[in-house]
């Protein structure tokens, strides 16, 4: 007998990443699966679900839904299922009891006032198997709430639905939601949503074109305090282990230490998969990097000159990259 599922977890369980793997293991065992979100989602594209850990799937609209035929699928999944209206979940109801497709909704319970959504009081309602996804608040208990986050503070009045990614919205427990309180400072790798932190990215890289060549490839990484990304490093691999392409701090934020926190705690990680580190740089931050443990390793010929034609540096005339490198074990 098919049923339908309510999987719902607060922002960073991993819902879609859940979505996604359950997607594969039914395609594993040569089985059909339609994927759906609805249309207000999309900020990765028409026809992709992306997790933040970076798992994609090609997906449908649940507009569309009607349009559909469902001859030989044998599972329907939606992620952010809460975006939808009670029509669209009767919809699915109706799949479930007249064709017998189970169908599995990934989303959020609630809103980051603590009120329903209209898709989730739906499911709540209809649905005949309901699960928690669970994830944790930055002071170790169950996180059950989705606060939005603007300028560094909690804030529970506006429009419900604002589109938006680690920079908007933290999961955290009932006690810190109430009380408005943010992680002191956290660390976060960034998969979905890495263009938000552009402007940032451009403080060390003034070439968006630049930035494109290893910002999909790469690691990211952002250390929050108090709510507000504060520095961020990009890290992609390479054949002789990873490099530290792009290492940025607000301007306000700089000389506190927050870059440095930042490389050490990936140090750590990192070594789990790589020897060394490499980073390009200019001279005025060596020092920076040797005290971190860089050594020298070579010199790129005319580096800026070939790969930033007309872009004016705050060090002045750039033309050769010096790389080092550090030992990560």
């Amino acid at each position: 007998m098919a049923k339908l599922y309510f999987r719902y977890g607060a922002m960073g369980s991993s819902k879609t990443a859940n979505a996604v793997m359950v997607q594969y293991n039914y395609r594993e065992r040569g089985q059909r699966v339609l994927m759906l979100k609805p249309k207000i989602e999309n900020r990765d594209g028409a026809t992709v679900v992306r997790s933040r850990c970076g798992l994609v799937a090609q997906c449908r609209y649940v507009e569309e839904l009607g349009g559909i035929d469902l001859t030989g699928i044998d599972c329907i999944i939606v992620d952010e299922c809460h975006f939808m209206n009670a029509a669209q979940v009767r919809q699915l109801v109706d799949i479930v009891d007249e064709r017998e497709i189970p169908v599995i909704c990934y989303g959020l319970r609630t809103d980051f006032r603590g009120e329903l959504f209209e898709g989730s009081r739906e499911l709540l309602r209809w649905a005949d198997t309901i699960e928690e996804i669970k994830t944790v608040c930055w002071c170790g208990r169950k996180a059950t709430c989705n606060a939005r986050v603007a300028n560094g503070k909690v804030v529970k009045a506006g429009e419900q639905i604002v589109l938006g990614g680690n920079e908007s919205y933290v999961a955290l427990c009932r006690r810190h939601w109430k009380n408005g309180e943010l992680a002191p400072e956290e660390i976060r790798r960034i998969a979905a949503g890495k263009r938000e932190y552009l402007p940032l990215l451009l403080d060390a890289d003034p070439s968006e074109a630049m930035i494109d060549r290893y910002l999909d490839a790469g690691d990211m990484y952002v250390l929050f305090t108090h709510g507000r990304a504060v520095a961020e490093a990009v890290i992609p691999r390479r054949e002789d282990g990873c490099e530290l392409k792009n290492l940025a701090t607000e301007k306000d934020a700089r000389g506190k230490g927050y870059a440095t926190r930042l490389l050490l705690h990936l140090f750590r990680l990192l070594a789990a998969e790589h020897e060394r580190i490499y980073v390009g740089t200019c001279e005025d931050l060596l020092p920076f990097y040797e005290k971190l443990g860089f050594e020298y390793a070579y010199t790129a010929p005319h580096f800026f000159r070939d790969n930033y034609p007309g872009v004016t540096f705050e060090e002045g005339a750039l033309d050769d990259m010096t790389y080092l490198v550090r030992p990560l074990r």
